[in-house]
């Protein structure tokens, strides 16, 4: 009996120990609470460089603006011409001019205007005029004359060729029309792609390749600003995929990379317009063996229209022929003659490799022929 009450009384003691222990370290626990609490963790601690779309947002925000679009009507009955809002994108202040600067947006959201005005997000609006567009690339500039408000200046522009999948993409633009615009949205996601060039949405009357992302784009958004990490122009803002016969999408916004209209905004800018060289033909993708094969014409781009007056036709590039080299690059489709076409200036000669299976009169050969050509690019304007 004696061993059973030392027994409980080692046991009672035991847990008078331990609940001692835990009242004093709760007792620490809840005084450690109580002084956090009281301290006030700083707007610097919360959004420290591991997240810096706060600060990008803050700096970008008043650069980009909205663009409205107005057109010119007529009243039959009272024979009077007035203007009126017919559309309204976004657009980025992106230089600075002798007075006021320079708005960079899309084309297609300025083509159908007949005159323009931006408002800025502090309510700021005044009129812009259209210096010059290229719907190849689907960008277009605009010029405004009064003083920006106070805090906006050009956006830098950055490097999308250095883009990289999966690292941070930001939007910045003004989605919605009329009285239901929600300015200065900011939107986040990741490059989501590079390179697509099979993006057709008729904003391009050239094959280009857009950047990918997951960044919420939405109608309004276009000629906004796609932004990298460091808060650096990447990319223009310029259509979503939303759903086709089949199916519905999410997250599929594209843009157009800031490096393949650097020169093209230089030049629209100081002439108003898009000079680029030009083959002379009409093609379109051809499917086939890599190589020619007996009965099989091998894959490139076949020729449907050829230019009067242009070199193609004098050297005696015809329809039918499949273009499958320029310079001695390999091209199986379009895109890849345009990429290559691209890289060329106005009067510069290349060398077309092409298999010949029809003669000038839509007979078929006996055997192919392979021919080449020395045709010269001249000059077409946007």
């Amino acid at each position: 009996m004696k061993k059973t009450l030392k027994s409980v009384f080692c046991v009672t003691l035991a847990l008078a120990f331990v609940f001692a222990f835990m009242g004093a370290s709760l007792g620490t626990f809840l005084t450690s609470r109580a002084a956090a609490a009281e301290e006030t963790v700083g707007y610097d601690a919360v959004y420290s460089s591991d997240n810096p779309v706060p600060e990008i947002a803050a700096n970008v925000r008043p650069n980009v603006v909205q663009v409205i679009t107005r057109g010119k009507t007529w009243d039959a009955q009272t024979r009077e011409t007035q203007e009126e809002d017919i559309g309204s994108g976004s657009g980025t202040y992106i230089r600075t001019a002798d007075e006021g600067g320079y708005i960079l947006t899309n084309n297609h959201v300025v083509e159908q205007g007949d005159s323009y005005k931006i408002k800025w997000l502090d309510g700021t609006e005044m009129d812009a005029e259209l210096v010059g567009a290229d719907n190849g690339t689907d960008i277009a500039v605009l010029r405004f004359k009064d003083p920006a408000p106070e805090g906006a200046s050009p956006v830098v522009m950055g490097d999308s060729d250095a883009l990289q999948i999966g690292e941070l993409a930001i939007v910045i633009g003004n989605p919605g029309a009329g009285d239901n615009v929600l300015f200065g949205t900011v939107t986040a996601g990741i490059i989501s792609g590079l390179e697509r060039s099979d993006i057709s949405a008729g904003n391009f009357t050239r094959s280009v390749s857009v950047i990918q992302t997951d960044a919420a784009i939405n109608s309004g958004n276009s000629g906004g600003a796609l932004l990298n990490a460091k808060g650096e122009l990447v990319g223009i803002p310029t259509l979503k995929m939303s759903y086709s016969s089949s199916s519905v999408y999410e997250g599929l916004g594209f843009c157009v990379p800031i490096n393949t209209v650097k020169d093209l905004i230089d030049e629209l800018i100081t002439t108003g317009k898009v000079t680029r060289p030009m083959l002379g033909v009409g093609v379109a993708d051809f499917d086939g063996p890599d190589e020619p094969m007996k009965n099989y014409p091998p894959c490139g781009v076949i020729v449907r229209q050829v230019t009067d007056g242009s070199s193609a036709q004098e050297q005696g590039v015809q329809v039918g022929d499949i273009i499958t080299e320029i310079n001695g690059v390999r091209v199986t489709s379009y895109a890849e003659l345009t990429a290559e076409i691209a890289n060329c200036k106005v009067g510069d000669v290349v060398t077309l490799k092409v298999y010949r299976y029809y003669d000038e009169n839509g007979n078929a050969l006996s055997k192919y022929e392979e021919h080449t050509f020395e045709v010269e690019l001249r000059a077409l304007e946007s």
